[in-house]
């Protein structure tokens, strides 16, 4: 009996270890001055960010959140070495590299997490202005955030700047005259620009730069490994979205 012992727990030991879930989502730009949410004993930045934390531990219990810059979180899902993008827009392109809800590389709508508008701030003074399709009096271009969708569209509208620079450094530059525009979303980044001594000097447009949904995607490998688990979870976040919203409305109207 005790050589058959052995060779169960040789077999045991070879099998590969079960990892809980994980999930990567944007680091703040300085996380010194932000309060972050503590979720089931986490400590997440981002109060929507929190929130879909809350909603995926209810599937998942076991599941960890890490926060990287960006264009890490990317690279590590894309490469299977983390489980999922907590929140991210969808675009042709990161279809192939993601698992996003929805069939035939199109988003379901109805699954996405949350809305973001991408706001357009300039100076007080400047004659810049965005009718939903194009930019009028550039003339060194906007800045954005590197590796977001909203660097992208800039681009194809010939309205990016080429200068890469921290949120401080594009405040400064855009007072100064050096730039014509910041594009920023909402949550951690957005705080910080505000928080800037010169936050004063700028204005954002009436229009947003565009609005998009966000997703909960996953990296391939995790559904072709879990397909039930991922749809399970896809529409378990749906449902409390809906359940979310309904309530938040139920708030307005009592008011």
């Amino acid at each position: 009996m005790h050589w058959r012992h052995l060779l169960f727990c040789l077999l045991i030991l070879q099998l590969p270890a079960l990892a809980a879930e994980t999930f990567c989502y944007d680091a703040p730009v300085e996380t010194a001055t932000q309060q972050p949410v503590v979720v089931a004993g986490q400590r997440i930045y981002g109060q929507h960010t929190a929130r879909v934390a809350g909603w995926v531990l209810q599937q998942l219990p076991h599941a960890s959140f890490i926060s990287l810059p960006w264009q890490r979180c990317l690279s590590q899902v894309r490469e299977g070495r983390i489980t999922g993008l907590l929140s991210i827009g969808w675009t042709a392109e990161r279809a192939q590299w993601f698992q996003f809800p929805g069939q035939n590389g199109v988003p379901d709508a109805s699954q996405a997490l949350y809305d973001v508008p991408y706001l357009i701030f300039v100076r007080k003074d400047s004659k810049v202005q965005w009718d939903g399709q194009r930019f009028l009096g550039l003339q060194y271009g906007l800045i954005t955030l590197k590796g977001y969708i909203a660097e992208q569209r800039l681009r194809e509208l010939n309205a990016l700047s080429p200068l890469e620079l921290d949120i401080n450094q594009g405040v400064d530059l855009l007072v100064n005259r050096r730039i014509d525009g910041y594009v920023i979303p909402p949550g951690s980044t957005l705080q910080q620009f505000r928080k800037h001594p010169a936050a004063a000097q700028v204005r954002q447009l009436e229009l947003p730069f565009f609005t998009m949904p966000l997703y909960l995607a996953f990296s391939p490998k995790y559904c072709q490994e879990n397909p039930e688990r991922c749809q399970s979870i896809w529409q378990h976040l749906a449902t409390q979205r809906q359940a979310y919203e309904a309530a938040q409305a139920g708030a307005v109207s009592a008011q």
